[in-house]
């Protein structure tokens, strides 16, 4: 209800106010509401007025008050104007309005009659040509009564519900859930069970509109309470799993918005690398287990690399077999996990792993050799997937190796007939190779007088061969006792093959006594074979030396 100045009456305030005068109002009225109407708690706390005095005192020392009685429906209270007001100032038509809420409980088909009075004072201030204000006139005045009539209808309206996705962009969703309307009046509460399924493609505007309840007695208060089920795969509800939502004093036709906020499972991958064998002896087998798990949601699809250690691990014909093992219902391991010798890794593609399941593959190969004591290596697994987390997705583990040096000797043993004393001497060289190389020259010798068990003594001709190393010694004989020549001089080779522990090389000399020519005794003479021969050949030379002389004679004498 609003509180206007009559036209008529109009005129007259503009005749009596002078153009430098002004005047200001304060109404005091009374609505008596009818016994069908039941005053709302918000009005009585709020105030009837458009500024809000639920702080009374502030608003009665501005003027505003109020009261109302609960026996005679009787809402009372005065109210000044906001500001004086002026001639043709044009603020005047309008003074305040009363906003009363409240319920109808009357009787269904009855009228009820809602009336106001309202009396009031203007106050004009005059001003002289001092400035000065004299001579102010109140004029009372009595509003004219007003009075509205409302009739209530028994109706039933309807309770709707604007489902709003927030996030979805395919599949669907399910919600069950139920309506309970209590009703203002005392009679029974109305139930109604809910199921929906809303389809992403039957979206209109952006939402789902279905009706709950066309059955709600007017004034009913619902409550509506969302179960949320099923959702596509791969995504999950982002809220708890129930929404509980009010909607009091439902008169006419209502829609009640609800979210359903839902989200993408993200997706994560990570990688676990393990050794079993902290530390390995070069040579012996090295293992390197790599651990690929999901999370959250099943993950497809996803390429890994197993990047061995150069050096450190060698391929052998198990690394070409990888084993693979996989937890979790629906996991599957690859086809095949490739071995790269040019990068020394192994790669494959898992075609899905099960949130909460794992795939595991085992590399097997050998300790590597290298010229040191011990060395650190390092695997490496990566998964090359985009997912939530991209920090977990490379995982390492190290491992050491320990390596040692040993020595190769060289013991040469004399076959066949050999002299009682006399030293034997023999030369050569040693070459080994490991992933790098190295070698060794030496000098052998043998004291037939000094032998043990038929050999001669062991003698080191290496003593910093890295385990693991495959060498060749290389044997020459040189020099033998006086009398006495070897049987054969071509140079002996022999072949070690991964030289893990202290190696011993046996080397067999054959010698044999030298050759010399004797000429026998002639018989009955008393010399010996060698005079005549030297005797012979001086007569041979003296008859060739005639001959070439009578040669000589016979040419001159033809010329």
């Amino acid at each position: 209800m609003s509180f206007r100045y009559n036209e008529v009456a109009y005129q007259e305030v503009q005749y009596i106010q002078s153009d430098q005068d002004s005047y200001t109002v304060k109404i005091n009225f009374r609505v008596q509401l009818p016994t069908g109407f039941t005053i709302s708690p918000d009005t009585l706390t709020r105030g009837p007025f458009t500024r809000d005095c639920t702080d009374q005192r502030a608003c009665m020392a501005d003027g505003f008050e109020y009261s109302y009685n609960q026996q005679s429906r009787r809402l009372t209270g005065s109210f000044p104007t906001p500001t004086p007001h002026y001639k043709y100032g044009g603020e005047y038509q309008l003074f305040e309005e009363l906003n009363i809420t409240g319920t109808v409980t009357g009787t269904p088909n009855t009228s009820h009659t809602v009336r106001t009075t309202a009396n009031g004072l203007l106050d004009f201030t005059y001003i002289d040509k001092t400035n000065s204000r004299v001579n102010d006139v109140q004029e009372p005045f009595t509003a004219t009564p007003s009075q509205a009539v409302f009739r209530i209808v028994p109706r039933k309206t309807v309770l709707k519900a604007s489902f709003q996705p927030v996030g979805l962009t395919e599949g669907q969703v399910v919600v069950t859930g139920e309506v309970l309307c209590i009703n203002p009046q005392g009679q029974s509460d109305r139930r109604t069970n809910l199921r929906f399924t809303l389809k992403h493609n039957q979206l209109v505007g952006g939402k789902w509109n279905r009706e709950l309840n066309n059955m709600v007695d007017a004034g009913s208060t619902c409550v509506i309470t969302i179960v949320k089920g099923a959702v596509p795969a791969g995504w999950r509800w982002k809220t708890p799993d129930r929404i509980t939502q009010t909607e009091s004093n439902i008169t006419s036709s209502r829609t009640s918005t609800i979210r359903l906020e839902v989200e993408k499972i993200p997706i994560e991958v990570s990688t676990e690398t393990t050794t079993p064998t902290p530390t390995v002896a070069a040579g012996q087998p090295v293992q390197v287990i790599s651990t690929i798990t999901a999370s959250g949601y099943e993950a497809r699809n996803i390429p890994v690399t197993i990047q061995l250690p150069k050096g450190g691990f060698v391929n052998t014909a198990a690394t070409v077999n990888s084993t693979c093992t996989t937890t979790g219902r629906g996991a599957m391991c690859p086809a095949q996990w490739v071995y790269n010798a040019a990068s020394h890794t192994v790669t494959a593609t898992i075609p899905v792993i099960p949130a909460g399941g794992s795939i595991k593959v085992t590399v097997t190969g050998k300790a590597g050799f290298f010229d040191a004591n011990s060395r650190s290596f390092t695997a490496t697994t990566s998964a090359t997937f985009t997912d939530a987390n991209q920090n977990n997705n490379t995982s390492r583990a190290s491992f050491n190796v320990t390596n040692k040096r040993v020595t190769v000797s060289l013991i040469v043993k004399p076959e066949g007939e050999h002299p009682a004393s006399g030293v034997v001497t023999v030369s050569g060289s040693i070459n080994c190779v490991t992933p790098f190389k190295h070698n060794a020259t030496f000098t052998y010798t043998l004291n037939y007088a000094a032998l043990v068990n038929g050999a001669g003594a062991p003698q080191v001709i290496h003593k910093i061969v890295w385990a693991g190393s495959n060498c060749t010694v290389t044997v020459r004989n040189m020099t033998a006792p006086d009398g006495w020549e070897f049987t054969s001089q071509t140079p002996s080779v022999y072949q070690l093959q991964q030289v893990m522990m202290d190696e011993t090389v046996q080397h067999t000399v054959r010698l044999q006594r030298k050759f010399m020519a004797v000429a026998p005794p002639l018989p009955l003479t008393g010399g010996i074979a060698t005079d005549w021969l030297y005797l012979a050949g001086a007569g041979v030379l003296i008859v060739g030396v005639a001959a070439g002389l009578v040669a000589r004679r016979r040419l001159r004498a033809r010329v």
